[in-house]
């Protein structure tokens, strides 16, 4: 793969339509250029998965007709020159209480009817405008500033997009290591309240965690040898969360394409999005929506590289548009010990960790 910087030309087209990944601290998987989207992969270098939450999307796969690794601290100074607004005018509408509350009641009730043991209802704070490519210049070069420990992503074309900064990866996989890497990510607290009481010592969010990390294992146990690390808290800054970090040692290395596809339907969505046990349909979250749809939010968002190392983040802490409709999620998993102020709380201190890192 090509390691250089963009011209001032290319920046500009990428900002048109283009798709950014993070690559550690240092570095950014970069393309733009005509989008080419299909059914399945084709095989070329390079290729986007960037499904629905729900899989439905009838070509979630996305070529762009350049990409190229760059410095990260490099394109942050190109986009920071494009980016000539002081600040984004935009005007949020956040949800109200009312509308969360609905959700919970119908989890709890799913819950109390043990068809569940835990699900993550999705709200939505929303604005209305057109993002100019000034915007996208300046969100994107707050990212890339904020984003530390957190993974860059993002898709976008004239009509649409997704960018964000998420914790999460759903999976990675080198074919050359003959290893798959995922994480448990579940409990949440804002981080001044975690140095003074520690997720660590809360049942309900141990509770909540533990379901996480028993479903990957249920899921990826027959798969090769598991690797499990100690739960430990994972400070972001803003707030914190409970990982646990897993691995997965393939006795022969299957190919890059095909682990790729089998591990999306497989490991998507965790409990740390969706639902506990793995037996539930986890589809059934969208009656939790209602006529809303969470459209890119909490989906896989993937790079495939059959020659190197794939990477699956989960689509979380962005910020979604659609022509002029703009969209900032947040989602919470509620267990039985869940308590409604508690949970509005932690989606406050999601989108607020959001819009920090946007910039908006």
């Amino acid at each position: 793969m090509i390691t250089r910087d963009l011209t001032l030309s290319e920046v500009k087209e990428f900002l048109r339509s283009g798709a950014l990944m993070g690559m550690g601290l240092d570095n950014c998987l970069v393309a733009w250029g005509r989008p080419q989207r299909s059914a399945k992969p084709s095989g070329q270098p390079g290729e986007f998965y960037v499904p629905d939450f729900f899989l439905e999307e009838k070509n979630p796969w996305v070529t762009f007709t350049e990409m190229v690794v760059a410095k990260r601290a490099h394109l942050y100074e190109q986009l920071s020159d494009l980016a000539n607004q002081p600040h984004l005018d935009l005007h949020w509408r956040d949800p109200e209480l009312s509308e969360f509350q609905v959700k919970f009641e119908m989890v709890q009730q799913a819950i109390a009817q043990n068809e569940i043991r835990k699900a993550v209802p999705v709200i939505f704070s929303r604005a209305t405008g057109t993002l100019t490519a000034a915007m996208r210049a300046k969100m994107i070069a707050n990212v890339l500033r904020e984003a530390k420990k957190p993974t860059p992503y993002g898709f976008w074309t004239p009509d649409e997009g997704i960018l964000g900064a998420t914790p999460e990866i759903l999976f990675s996989y080198d074919k050359r290591e003959g290893v798959l890497e995922t994480m448990a990510l579940a409990g949440t607290r804002a981080s001044a309240l975690e140095a003074r009481s520690s997720l660590v010592n809360d049942p309900k969010e141990m509770f909540e965690h533990d379901l996480v990390i028993k479903g990957l294992k249920e899921k990826l146990g027959a798969a090769g040898d598991l690797h499990v690390s100690p739960t430990y808290v994972w400070d972001l800054g803003v707030i914190s969360h409970l990982r646990t970090d897993i691995s997965v040692e393939f006795v022969k290395a299957p190919a890059a394409e095909n682990l790729f596809s089998e591990m999306c339907m497989l490991l998507h969505p965790t409990a740390a999005l969706g639902v506990s046990p793995n037996e539930a349909d986890w589809r059934f979250l969208k009656k939790y929506d209602g006529s809303q749809s969470r459209f890119r939010f909490g989906a896989p968002f993937g790079f495939l590289n059959p020659t190197g190392k794939s990477v699956v983040l989960v689509a979380i802490r962005n910020i979604q548009w659609v022509e002029d409709q703009l969209l900032l999620g947040a989602g919470c998993g509620v267990v039985e010990q869940s308590r409604l102020e508690n949970e509005w709380q932690e989606l406050e201190v999601k989108r607020r960790s959001v819009r920090a890192i946007l910039g908006i």
